[in-house]
């Protein structure tokens, strides 16, 4: 593409949210694996908590966390697994969002060149746009208008979509049914829906090149999410129970195409041969007991 400002710096940051992603996916099915493992607990620390229901002294506290932290031990679940990746990317974010803001001082020759980004550079990247938003616009204070407000309204209205969503599948299709119940659910599902008024509150006063990377992140945490439902769900769940059903099916078709019997045919022909052996045993002791009976 040509050089100075346009539509590459925006594609930049879109590519930048790719590499940093297929950098972390090791990262990624890790945590796809700790939450699967972590979900398929639910049940069991949901007894603990129902256990320990009103005592609020430290001493039952503690014991609650002991048992809790044992749980984790033997099943080899850590908590904090979860969140790694969210942790590493934060100073990504934060580096962007302090290099957009630093722009327009290197721009005006006010402030030193950012490694490769120098003047020019920093005048480029000010000047480029998606659409008639510029990436150094902020929604409070924009030079492209209401323009440039209603991108910036577009892309924090798709980052709390996408969020809600990735939230809402993951709660309702991704718990299993005996964790869907209890204070511990509702708490969880408030909080899903009013995570996203913290990109509503933050995204009027952050550049929309920030709100850009975000809103990719989310587009691809989404598609993270609909990829751990289908391939990692959790023991129990919806989709657990759909995933089940799909390997069903899929092991029926190759028992069929390699000329077996389905799973199907199989079990009943399993407990055929049960129910004769049991009937042959029943057979063999039926007459010592009437000899018995008779003396």
């Amino acid at each position: 593409m040509d050089d100075g400002p346009g539509s590459a710096w925006c594609l930049s940051l879109v590519g930048l949210v790719v590499v940093i992603r297929l950098c972390l996916l090791p990262l990624f099915l890790r945590q796809m694996r700790a939450m699967r493992r972590t979900q398929a607990l639910q049940p069991e620390l949901a007894r603990i908590r129902r256990r320990y229901t009103g005592r609020s002294d430290p001493r039952s506290r503690e014991a609650m966390q002991r048992e809790t932290m044992a749980l984790y031990q033997r099943q080899g679940v850590l908590p904090l697994a979860a969140f790694l990746p969210t942790l590493v990317q934060g100073p990504v974010l934060c580096a962007l969002c302090g290099t957009l803001q630093s722009l327009p001082g290197i721009a005006a020759g006010g402030a030193d060149a950012l490694g490769g980004i120098d003047r020019v550079a920093a005048a480029a990247i000010e000047a480029s746009h998606c659409g008639p938003a510029r990436l150094s616009d902020v929604f409070l204070a924009p030079t492209g208008g209401l323009g440039a407000q209603a991108m910036a309204l577009v892309a924090i209205a798709a980052m709390c979509a996408t969020m809600m969503a990735q939230q809402w599948l993951l709660l309702h299709r991704n718990t299993p049914r005996e964790a869907m119940v209890g204070p511990q659910f509702r708490m969880q599902r408030v909080t899903a829906l009013t995570m996203p008024l913290i990109y509503i509150v933050s995204g009027v006063h952050l550049p929309f090149g920030v709100l850009l990377y975000w809103m990719t992140n989310n587009l691809c945490n989404f598609g993270q999410a609909m990829a751990q439902l289908r391939l990692f769900p959790a023991p129990g769940s919806l989709a657990g129970e759909r995933k089940a059903a799909r390997d069903h099916a899929r092991e029926n078709m190759r028992r069929v195409a390699a000329g077996m019997p389905s799973l199907e045919e199989e079990q009943a022909e399993r407990a055929s041969c049960a129910a004769q052996t049991r009937r042959a045993r029943e057979r063999r002791h039926r007459p010592a007991s009437r000899r018995r009976t008779r003396r």
